[in-house]
């Protein structure tokens, strides 16, 4: 359900000889505002790989992946109920770390990233190739990694897909996580600030990190994705049989490539709002049998514990 987050806490006083004795990086700064002396902290931890504290704003912020956190790797997916888990050990290690008890409603969001793996077994290069070529509503599309990786993204949110098994070789895992990343398609979406405040206003994490957030950020992106009929994969065959229907199966095939093509919002543009309509009602009513195609991704949030 999800991965890394990167929280923080106001108004958190920590002794320097506390701070030190794990062997930060220190950075020693003016604050231009008030001309005083501000101080940095950078800590390494194995548990939690980034600790910061700024000793003039009483800010302490975290970054972690939550499954490697509790289980040592994030192809594992956490369920809604290792949520209260996180937060006990969190603050379980924050006081081990800096004789400090942060309350779990004291976090507050900055990031976190919602996640999926779906297991494709052998397709999922046929996958990222085919999502490669889609355009999501207001997002650029890029390809990374020599094809490995899919990512839909503005200045405020990012959506990625990619080939969890070469990740996970890559990163030099061990051979059981690499094994258990077989055939899985990895889907990771970073909610906005403007996403995340409609769950939260205040963005506090023990209101944020639950099914409901996961679910509408998930949803909103498989109700993009489009999978078009790929014109040489269609049967001479079913097309003798069903000629009266031409000009149909014409017309659905020209709107399913422009939807490849495009995001709903432009589309939507190029028709009148009955024409439009009337498209997309063929669309439901009209299945062409092709071989081979990829199945539209899908969650079943039933059974989502």
């Amino acid at each position: 359900m999800f991965d890394t987050v990167h929280l923080y806490a106001k108004g958190i006083y920590i002794n320097a000889d506390m701070l030190n004795q794990h062997n930060p990086k220190v950075v020693t700064f003016l604050k231009q505002e008030t001309g005083a002396l501000n101080t940095k902290y950078v800590i390494y931890d194995e548990k939690i790989p980034y600790i910061t504290y700024n000793d003039g704003s009483s800010i302490l912020n975290v970054q972690v992946s939550i499954p490697k956190f509790l289980y040592g790797n994030n192809v594992s997916q956490i369920s809604e109920g290792d949520i209260l888990k996180f937060f006990e050990e969190l603050q379980k290690r924050i006081f081990q770390l800096l004789s400090i008890r942060i309350e779990h409603e004291e976090w507050i969001t900055k990031r976190c990233d919602v996640s999926w793996n779906f297991q494709v077994g052998n397709d999922v290069s046929e996958y990222i190739r085919h999502l490669s070529k889609q355009k999501l509503a207001f997002k650029n599309t890029h390809s990374h990694n020599h094809d490995q990786t899919v990512e839909f993204s503005n200045k405020s949110n990012r959506i990625i897909f990619y080939d969890k098994h070469k990740q996970t070789k890559k990163m030099k895992e061990p051979a059981d996580i690499i094994e258990q990343a077989k055939g899985v398609l990895r889907l990771e979406v970073r909610p906005s600030i403007h996403d995340m405040k409609k769950f939260s206003q205040a963005r506090k994490a023990i209101e944020l990190l639950n099914k409901e957030l996961f679910e509408f950020m998930t949803g909103k992106v498989l109700e993009e994705l489009r999978y078009p009929v790929e014109v040489s994969s269609i049967g001479i065959s079913w097309l003798m049989e069903n000629k009266e229907n031409i000009s149909k199966i014409e017309t659905l095939l020209g709107f399913q490539m422009l939807q490849s093509m495009m995001d709903e919002t432009t589309l939507k543009e190029l028709y009148r709002p009955a024409t439009y309509g009337n498209r997309k009602s063929l669309a439901k009513k009209m299945t062409i049998p092709v071989g081979n195609c990829l199945s539209p991704l899908t969650i079943d949030y039933a059974k989502i514990g």
